[in-house]
């Protein structure tokens, strides 16, 4: 399982480069690349990493797509809870809430994923 998530990471860093060198007309790729680079880096336990791709993520996506509000929070979430494993308790509570909220205005009738959300924030509370 570990040996399919390193050849994983290796071909997402492949494609990143590549998806780098076409230039700035190829940013959803880049981005969407580099949101499922820094979860797997999640997986392995690298949350610095981790942490720098999802929010270079979030920076590109905002300026692509910023009325796209569930990507958005589902990457809050998951940078929320890359800062919450990394104990930065402040950043992760924030993030967590911010992605909370956007879920409880969006997605009203996905009680599961609002659900998830609820409980990672109750994670920073507790903690």
């Amino acid at each position: 399982r570990q040996n399919r998530l390193d050849n994983a990471m290796t071909c997402l860093r492949e494609a990143l480069a590549i998806h780098c060198s076409s230039g700035p007309d190829n940013a959803s790729n880049i981005a969407l690349t580099l949101c499922t680079l820094g979860q797997c880096l999640m997986r392995k336990g690298n949350w610095s990493e981790a942490e720098r791709l999802l929010r270079e993520y979030l920076i590109i996506w905002d300026k692509l797509s910023p009325v796209n509000e569930v990507s958005r929070a589902m990457t809050l979430h998951e940078l929320g809870r890359c800062l919450l494993d990394k104990a930065d308790l402040v950043q992760a509570e924030h993030l967590l809430r911010q992605s909370l909220s956007v879920k409880r205005r969006v997605c009203t009738n996905d009680k599961a994923t609002i659900a998830t959300s609820k409980c990672h924030c109750l994670c920073v509370v507790w903690l």
